[in-house]
């Protein structure tokens, strides 16, 4: 007879992944749910009361004599540092454990000008931003940078696209003046994490985020999770070539690439070419609402690229929204419906049969969101909470 080895004791993070979760409120019921024994509840609970990840009260309700005392998770107990950078503008915060900001700041800065001038910025920011909170409370870091990363190691996979950050391992660096768990993804991932969450979680599972702006880039949600693929590259979608693309040179090297000619770079570029005076989206929207022929034509021509593009990405992924977000997409209604007519129109029907196409609920503020979630998500898994416990000599009690 094989005897099976007995499952393995529920550990402070199981407990706190219950209480976070709901599911177990009361001593009584974690040691129900778990198995474990009084004392060992009483320890677990013990030190995530000490370490202010959970608080207790004692208005539950009882069925007799005095009430249990209820725990829940102490979104006060700490605070995470984030910052979604974009090509010219950043946006920075701190946010409490529930991912809630709790105070921000935008900064106009050219990523181009390289990590050594604005890591130091983004730094100086945070501890702005701090004011009197004590050191101590920041439990991580969490940042989106608008390049290819290999999230696993924080390292940025750029070449010739902010190329000053090529092969950067950015976590030792911010580590050294914040010394917690520092994470870094690609920017519209940690906006594609946001938006799911903030306004389709419940809703939907699959959701693909296309975010157009000066650079154009995908974040896939795929059965409720970020998708990055086997080193962080998945969802460059603007480096997929498209047909009639006029031989243009992108800034990685290929032609032609969706990026190079259907962002807000190159429209602002093709419309300089065709005599528009225009040095920024505002005076893209000022020709719009002058009825300018010429500049409708050319929002119109992006959206046909960008919807098969998208298009073939629906077919793959076959998500059940689509959302488009980013300057471009947030300022021009008809981009949105110019993409949405193609993709149905060269989706297969039942891709597109319940398919929604629509802008970013959220807007800008989705990337400081998926930050944080980021960061949360890896700090409060069971497995960190019990690793940052470790380290404080404790009894063993079953």
């Amino acid at each position: 007879m094989v005897r099976r080895s007995a499952a393995p004791l529920a550990s402070s993070g199981d407990v706190l992944h219950l209480i976070r979760a709901g599911e177990a409120v009361t001593r009584a019921e974690i040691g129900r749910v778990t198995g474990l024994s009084r004392p060992a509840v009483a320890l677990r609970v013990s030190e995530l009361l000490d370490r202010g990840l959970v608080v207790e009260d004692t208005e539950g309700p009882s069925t007799g004599g005095r009430p249990p005392a209820r725990l829940s998770f102490n979104a006060q107990g700490g605070v995470v540092l984030v910052a979604s950078l974009g090509a010219g503008r950043t946006q920075i915060a701190v946010c409490d454990l529930a991912g809630t900001a709790l105070s921000t700041a935008e900064v106009t800065i050219d990523v181009e000008r390289g990590p050594d001038v604005v890591l130091p910025l983004l730094m100086d920011t945070w501890e702005s931003l701090l004011a009197d909170r004590p050191a101590a409370q920041v439990r991580g870091v969490g940042l989106g940078v608008p390049a290819t990363v290999e999230f696993a190691a924080g390292r940025t996979e750029s070449v010739r696209v902010m190329a000053s950050w090529t092969g950067l391992v950015i976590p030792p660096i911010i580590a050294e003046r914040f010394p917690v768990p520092v994470f870094v993804d690609n920017d519209v991932n940690v906006i594609a994490i946001g938006e799911h969450h903030a306004a389709y979680r419940g809703e939907v599972d699959d959701l693909l985020f296309v975010k157009v702006s000066t650079r154009i880039g995908a974040g896939v949600i795929s059965g409720g999770q970020i998708m990055r693929g086997a080193l962080g590259a998945a969802g460059e979608i603007g480096h997929i070539p498209v047909r009639d693309g006029g031989g243009v040179l992108c800034r990685c090297g290929s032609v032609d690439c969706l990026d190079s000619v259907a962002s807000a770079t190159a429209m602002l570029r093709v419309l300089r070419e065709r005599g528009r005076q225009v040095s920024g989206l505002a005076d893209v929207v000022a020709l719009v609402r002058a009825g300018d022929a010429e500049t409708m034509a050319v929002i119109r021509d992006a959206a046909r690229k960008l919807g098969e593009v998208v298009a073939s990405a629906v077919n793959l992924l076959n998500p059940a929204v689509v959302v488009l977000g980013g300057d471009l997409a947030e300022t021009f209604q008809p981009l949105v419906s110019g993409v949405r007519e193609v993709v149905y129109r060269r989706s297969t029907a039942l891709a597109t049969r319940n398919l929604r196409i629509e802008p970013s609920r959220l807007g800008p503020g989705a990337g400081v969101t998926g930050c944080a979630l980021m960061v949360l998500a890896n700090i409060l898994a069971p497995e960190a909470v019990d690793a940052s416990l470790s380290a404080e000599p404790r009894a063993t009690v079953s």
